[in-house]
């Protein structure tokens, strides 16, 4: 009876589809995003003097917005951009994605091709001389062999923006969230506390904490 129940065990073990690894992700500022995540940025005026949202800093475009392979360095894939919200009335919005870059104009949709350089491609989503408040919501889509991702982008002017989870006050909800409160509650840190109180009970405690896990296992 005992090999006749391990056989159907050994079986059943056979017969459960494998999940084949993930091998490439979004990332903003050196921290993975989830899949589906937000990346929010508000505007700032630009070295052309202009009220400007752009995903990568000129100075330094690789702690921006990127798409990193998990193993290798050469991939080929398609990825999309979909604007679904757009109150700021920008004179241009460009994007660019591992080659050349298009101005949008009236278009709230775009499909193009990249190729990654050295492992990650830059995210270079740019809506510049912003005339109005309001936001800018797109969500950018990726896909490399048979494995896609996303990540929404919002830029905003003139709105108080908070995101659940945020707690260094990035516009993103990372593990340097957690980090953050762990911080304030063992050293009492509050270099990177923005919004601690994750819960509303008006007090920072490990329930802030346990609230961000959730956040970012999706729950």
């Amino acid at each position: 009876m005992k090999k006749h129940l391990l056989t159907m065990v050994l079986v059943s073990l056979m017969l459960v589809p494998t999940i084949g690894a993930q091998t490439f992700e979004f990332r903003y500022h050196g921290e993975s995003l989830a899949d589906g995540a937000t990346v929010t940025i508000v505007a700032e005026v630009n070295e052309f003097d202009e009220l400007a949202c752009v995903t990568n800093p000129f100075n330094d475009p690789n702690n921006g917005l990127i798409l990193k392979l998990l193993s290798g360095s050469q991939a080929q894939g398609n990825a999309s951009i979909n604007i679904e919200e757009n109150s700021l009335n920008p004179a241009r919005v460009l994007w660019c994605m591992g080659g050349s870059c298009v101005n949008l104009g009236s278009n709230t949709s775009y499909n193009k091709e990249f190729s990654t350089n050295n492992g990650i491609v830059q995210v270079q989503f740019d809506a510049e001389d912003i005339q109005s408040e309001g936001h800018l919501l797109a969500t950018l889509t990726a896909t490399i062999g048979s494995e896609t991702h996303t990540v929404k982008i919002k830029f905003t002017n003139g709105e108080q923006q908070v995101v659940p989870g945020d707690v260094d006050g990035d516009g993103v909800v990372t593990a340097g969230d957690i980090t953050a409160l762990y911080n304030f509650l063992l050293n009492s840190d509050d270099t990177a506390l923005v919004n601690g109180d994750q819960d509303g009970d008006n007090t920072i405690t490990a329930g802030d904490i346990t609230l961000i896990y959730n956040i970012l296992l999706g729950n």
